[in-house]
């Protein structure tokens, strides 16, 4: 559906064979990343609620990683879209890597929830170019699996990030997490050298756009007929004029700003209402990103149900993870509920990161994700403000409740437009001639 509209731009991406271990390696370095992100995250949620820490300092933390990457996203897709891939990628994870040590060096709550927004900040810079990178490394053939094997890495670092950080925390505090997250953005700056596909950078990125310049010119001079100017010089591309692709991130924002709530519910369902440990928390979490792994590869190897559908029914499999949640009748019943709902979540990223890929033309895909990203980022915040009122009113148990019920509406409401939209995508592509002047 989707890949068929766009097969044909992206065959002239840079790369004249795939570039499997550059995925490979850009996989591993997502993977390192999002475990140090996961472990800190993890350590610094659970040092707040040690020392006392209302939901007010815990929704403070989560903003901090959620508003900074929604802000900047206009920047941060400009950015990804022009400047030299390896540049962005080495320069700011080594920014990140000082936030973390000097972390290490003054753990109060202040200043890890402010250093958290600098380490969020970087992230809306170099999401746009991790994410952008699978197809200039394979093509647009084969981003379907390059997208699976980047974001299944990715998760599979995120396994057992939070047990790790709930042993590591109860026993020797918080430095030790913080300290291998800083260690891990030092890896990322290494690994940027290594990757040799670069976008807008010195050799494929610039190769490729001037190829593609070349093409326009001359098949502008091949035609002299009036029609074919006015075709080339039509309105550019813009993200937020993709009907289909707006419809995508509408329903994915909002079921996503019901489904985060339970970031703020989990920590006090778990510790206060069923008395658990944190390490107990910590093993639940790692449950759900088993989930993730299992969505994000079966998605992969998806090739006969069309994008809407898989990414409907990974949304549904969140809304039913969190509701199952509050139904539980003890802790370690939220295990499979977190399983299902982390299997929506892993299926969900990776379509979307899919879809992205083959939608957004080269020109725009830093902003293309940079737009995915603010609408990640958003919609937790604004789930994170909603749960906070609700906590304040209800148990955490109910509130569980309320925002699956709420995931579940959100499901239905938006299923049939989006729908639509995929039909009438479809049936463009298939409308759309094939000669090249098309």
């Amino acid at each position: 559906m989707v890949e068929s509209a766009v097969l044909d731009a992206g065959r002239r991406d840079g790369q004249a064979r795939p570039a499997w271990r550059e995925v490979y390696v850009l996989g591993g370095l997502r993977g390192l990343s999002f475990a140090g992100d996961v472990m800190a995250e993890t350590a610094i949620l659970l040092f707040l609620v040690k020392h006392g820490a209302a939901a007010y300092a815990v929704m403070a933390l989560l903003l901090a990683a959620a508003v900074p990457p929604a802000l900047l996203a206009p920047v941060a897709g400009a950015v990804a879209d022009r400047l030299d891939s390896r540049l962005v990628i080495t320069v700011v994870a080594a920014l990140q890597a000082l936030c973390c040590f000097a972390m290490v060096l003054w753990p109060s709550p202040v200043t890890l929830i402010a250093l958290s927004v600098l380490l969020s900040a970087g992230l809306a810079f170099t999401h746009p170019v991790l994410a952008g990178l699978p197809r200039s490394m394979v093509g647009a053939e084969n981003v379907p699996r390059a997208s699976s094997i980047s974001q299944t890495c990715a998760m599979a670092g995120m396994i057992a990030a939070p047990a790790l950080a709930g042993v590591l925390t109860s026993r020797f505090g918080i430095r030790i997490p913080l300290v291998i997250d800083g260690a891990s953005f030092a890896l990322v700056v290494a690994g940027g050298f290594v990757i040799k596909t670069r976008l807008h950078g010195s050799g494929q990125g610039r190769a490729a756009e001037h190829s593609a310049a070349e093409d326009a010119e001359k098949r502008q001079e091949s035609t002299g007929e009036a029609e074919t100017s006015a075709q080339e010089s039509g309105p550019v591309y813009r993200v937020r004029s993709d009907r289909f692709l707006r419809s995508v991130l509408t329903m994915a924002g909002t079921v996503i700003a019901c489904v985060s709530m339970a970031n703020v519910f989990l920590v006090f369902y778990v510790t206060r209402t069923f008395g658990a440990s944190g390490t107990t928390f910590g093993i639940i979490v790692s449950c759900e990103m088993v989930g993730l792994i299992i969505g994000g590869i079966a998605v992969g190897r998806i090739k006969r149900i069309r994008h809407e559908d898989i990414l409907i029914g990974s949304l549904l499999c969140l809304a039913v993870g969190v509701l199952g949640t509050g139904l539980s009748p003890g802790v370690w019943w939220i295990v499979p509920f977190y399983l299902i709902g982390g299997i929506g979540n892993g299926a969900m990223a990776t379509e979307l990161h899919i879809v992205l890929n083959l939608r957004v033309p080269d020109s725009h895909r830093g902003r293309g994700f940079a737009a995915l990203g603010a609408i990640s980022n958003t919609a937790p915040a604004v789930g994170y403000l909603i749960a906070v009122l609700l906590l304040v009113a209800l148990a955490p148990r109910y509130a569980f409740i309320c925002a699956g019920v709420a995931a579940l509406l959100c499901v239905v409401a938006f299923s049939r437009p989006l729908l639509r939209r995929g039909e009438q995508a479809e049936a463009a592509t298939e409308q759309a001639p094939t000669t090249d002047a098309a």
